[in-house]
């Protein structure tokens, strides 16, 4: 079928499946098929994943090379169902010809356990997760030194930024090796979605580095990936944001904006892969972080009080980096409060395995190093301490 015709055989579909029901906002046209086919739609919405599971005789989403974004809030609580047969593990698997031979659904049901690692039941990170994937990593290796790059280069990409990902919730040193990892994987593969959103996270690690004119390049390159959704869009302006304010530039509010505005031309279908996490609660903290680094912590308070006392349920793992911006905000007055926000930082960081709150509330603990003569700064300085080094 041509594209256009899928689209037709979609519409058709979604009006048999869904009687009763108005499908007009569901429909389809060739040029979202034409987005599908590169790969710029991931996931779309249960309806039209459904109208194209019935169009094209396919028995799972993951047949059609569909997969919902990994480690948004759905994905890290909801359980992701496995194909039967990937209950045992291919990771142990031999790679050789009758790895692909043997079994004509070997390869798919093995990358359907890779796509199972980056669906959590919990947003607990441990080190075991990333031993995992790291095997999975070699064997990719294998598979493409046998066979070229160009089929698997996104797999592997994808899979690389992945384990970077790990590796900075853990607080391992590789982070920035399997970073770099993925960027050459994704330019091999030509990906410009993945491409963007690495260069995004390089931004932020430089910013955590203290290299803040790097991050500031990073985060505008980011921004010359054309076509990226409009979410990653955003999210690529939120790190220019913050990297501006860092260094102290006041063209910040205009970043900010700018990302509040491509979130109004985002879908609400989970077709954004990386970014289905930026929302304008997200875009908000982004705000109020930028406001405490340019020098108004009120402000930054008032936000961030909002976003943690709202009705809505916060990510923990947001939830504790922004914990450990609140403690800043109350450095200069109110040093016990700002210890205060340090330890639910830190209890933040103990209830997900993630290191990325003990970073965040690096520069407070530091900070209130001059005040350990009060019991509550003394607590946290110390629980800072041991979450680091462990002792």
């Amino acid at each position: 079928m041509s594209r256009a015709e899928l689209a037709d055989a979609v519409n058709s579909s979604l009006d048999r499946l869904y009687p009763g029901r108005d499908m007009t906002a569901q429909y389809v046209d060739s040029r979202w098929v034409g987005k599908l086919e590169r790969g710029e739609h991931r996931w779309p919405s249960i309806e039209r994943r459904a109208a194209l599971r019935d169009v094209l005789t396919a028995a799972n989403d993951a047949r059609l090379g569909l997969y919902s974004p990994r480690r948004s809030a759905d994905a890290m609580s909801q359980p992701c169902a496995l194909l039967p047969e990937a209950a045992t593990s291919l990771a142990d698997s031999r790679v050789d010809d009758s790895f692909i031979t043997g079994r004509p659904d070997a390869v798919e049901v093995w990358l359907r356990e890779l796509h199972h690692l980056t669906q959590q039941a919990h947003p607990y990170v441990t080190p075991q997760l990333g031993i995992k994937v790291r095997r999975h990593l070699e064997i990719l290796d294998q598979l493409q030194s046998k066979g070229g790059r160009s089929p698997l280069a996104s797999i592997d990409a994808r899979l690389s930024e992945f384990m970077s990902w790990i590796a900075d919730n853990i607080g391992a040193s590789d982070g920035g090796s399997w970073l770099d990892r993925s960027q050459r994987r994704a330019g091999e593969a030509g990906d410009q979605l993945l491409g963007a959103y690495i260069l995004m996270r390089q931004s932020q690690r430089a910013l955590d580095d203290g290299a803040v004119r790097a991050a500031i390049e990073l985060s505008r390159r980011s921004l010359g990936h054309r076509p990226v959704p409009p979410r990653t869009h955003s999210l690529c302006l939120t790190r220019l944001a913050e990297a501006l304010a860092t260094s102290g530039d006041d063209d910040t509010n205009t970043v900010i904006a700018a990302a509040r505005r491509a979130l109004q031309l985002a879908a609400d279908d989970g077709e954004d892969e990386f970014a289905s996490h930026c929302d304008l609660r997200y875009v908000a903290a982004a705000e109020a972080r930028c406001r405490q680094l340019l020098g108004d912590p009120l402000s930054a308070v008032a936000i961030l009080d909002e976003l943690l006392a709202g009705d809505d349920a916060v990510p923990l793992l947001d939830a504790g980096i922004w914990y450990a911006y609140l403690g800043e905000c109350y450095l200069r007055d109110d040093p016990e409060r700002a210890a205060s926000y340090g330890m639910s930082a830190l209890d933040m960081a103990g209830r997900t395995g993630s290191f990325r709150a003990v970073r965040a509330s690096q520069p407070l603990a530091i900070a209130l190093r001059q005040h350990r003569t009060l019991a509550p700064v003394r607590a946290f300085v110390d629980a800072h301490r041991i979450a680091v080094i462990g002792r």
